[in-house]
């Protein structure tokens, strides 16, 4: 981050409570609904919220605060999300991770505007699902054709078309807030499409098929205390501040195929994790670990870090807050059909590396003043180099200029923290170095 936007931080750190552009709320079985309070000084906020037993009725969530004027970049939101985690559940090649939580606000992305889609009086969760798969344990980009029904158990259900989003906690996965109705067993049945992506490596020729899988679980007074308790405001003093709340899906789901030997429902607050010692050696003092600047460990999160990408390593760029990490592998290698370079862009979340898809990038490459390709990148996942744009490449040379520019940023909504960054992206450029023609 450089000094600019690091101004820009400070500058904007003054701060506000209010309830998420308009009152939150957790419907119970009588159907009645009464309207949250609006938060009062942020002091008398805190304490509530420290004392908090979740004993809020059944009229709602506590409203959350939000951070006024956030800065263009990824700050650390005013809390700990709190949500229930269910087991995995099949869905042909996929694997599905449920999340349900109280209802609340994200924003949605349209063109280069974040807007804020407030949940309404009937909304009852925050349903969210993450797509993997069960071989290697990766997150995958099932940002199209991912279809919920959700209804009582035994009946039929309500079609969802929810929305892919990204999270500081929960990473990329689909979600929307939803109604249900009266307290008792609900079932989701989710339809994962194909994955759009170019599928390489342990991936080539997989993930072409629709999926489907069903989950249970019980919407009661009991869920809603639980998750409305294991909020957890942040001191006010880190609120807006450069950085981001860790990752914590990766804390309730193995990795490859695994045996489940507890209840299908479990309630988390999300908050505890563990980091090696590298994470707390930045030349201050030692950080809290549920969020921050410092870079999280790889097994918990979706991309690997620059250096462990295969190829020659470029220079790292930046825009929007967005990091880009590119890498060129040589001639023939296994990404390519003849004897053509691989150019790679890796584009991620700072902090925690979280995948950013649908997005455009076009790439220019200029040798000796002249433009030599003009292209679009197109996006591949990969076992090794994960979820990335990328070009086979005729000639490479030492000294081009790559051009990286973004005619559209990710389209996927928002948690808090992420709905003002990556958005309005300058275009960066980079010289190719260490590649020999």
């Amino acid at each position: 981050m450089n000094t600019q936007q690091s101004d820009q931080l400070t500058r904007r750190r003054a701060l506000q409570l209010a309830v998420a552009s308009g009152s939150i709320m957790l419907a119970g079985c009588t159907g009645d609904e009464t309207e949250a309070e609006p938060a009062g000084d942020p002091d008398e906020t805190e304490d509530t919220a420290d004392t908090d037993d979740g004993n809020v009725g059944e009229s709602g969530a506590p409203p959350l605060p939000q951070v006024e004027d956030p800065p263009d970049a990824v700050y650390v939101p005013t809390h700990v999300e709190s949500m229930r985690h269910l087991d995995p559940v099949s869905a042909g090649e996929f694997e599905i991770i449920p999340m349900i939580t109280y209802p609340h606000l994200f924003w949605n992305v349209t063109g280069t505007e974040a807007v804020p889609a407030e949940p309404s009086p009937e909304d009852d969760v925050h349903l969210m699902v993450a797509v993997r798969d069960p071989e290697t344990g990766m997150i995958l980009p099932a940002e199209t054709g991912l279809e919920l029904t959700v209804g009582p158990a035994g009946e039929s259900g309500s079609p969802h078309s929810p929305w892919p989003m990204i999270s500081q906690e929960m990473g990329f996965h689909i979600g929307d807030n939803v109604p249900l109705g009266d307290d008792g067993t609900y079932e989701i049945s989710v339809r994962v499409g194909s994955i759009g992506a170019r599928t390489t490596g342990e991936f080539a020729d997989r993930f072409q098929d629709a999926g489907e899988g069903t989950f249970t679980f019980t919407f009661d007074q009991e869920f809603r205390e639980e998750v409305v308790a294991g909020i957890e405001y942040l001191d006010e003093e880190h609120w807006g501040e450069p950085g981001a709340l860790a990752p914590t899906m990766h804390m309730h789901m193995g990795h490859g195929n695994h045996e489940h030997d507890h209840d299908d429902e479990q309630s988390h607050d999300d908050h505890g994790h563990e980091h090696g010692a590298d994470d707390h050696e930045h030349g201050h003092e030692t950080h809290d670990d549920r969020f921050g600047m410092f870079e999280r460990d790889r097994n918990v999160t979706e991309l690997p870090p620059v250096e462990d990408l295969p190829g020659v390593i470029q220079e790292t760029a930046q825009s929007g807050d967005a990091v880009f990490a590119t890498t060129v592998l040589d001639r023939g290698s296994r990404f390519v059909d003849g004897d053509e370079y691989y150019l790679a862009v890796s584009p991620r979340t700072p902090y925690n590396r979280g995948m950013l898809p649908m997005m455009t990038i076009d790439v220019t490459v200029e040798r000796d003043g002249e433009t030599v390709i003009s292209e679009e990148l197109q996006d591949t996942i990969d076992h090794e180099l994960g979820y990335h744009y990328a070009i086979e490449v005729e000639e490479l040379h030492d000294g081009d200029e790559v051009t990286v520019s973004f005619p559209s940023p990710p389209g996927v909504s928002r948690h808090q923290g992420y709905e003002t960054a990556f958005i309005e992206m300058d275009p960066v450029t980079v010289a190719i170095d260490g590649v020999s023609e």
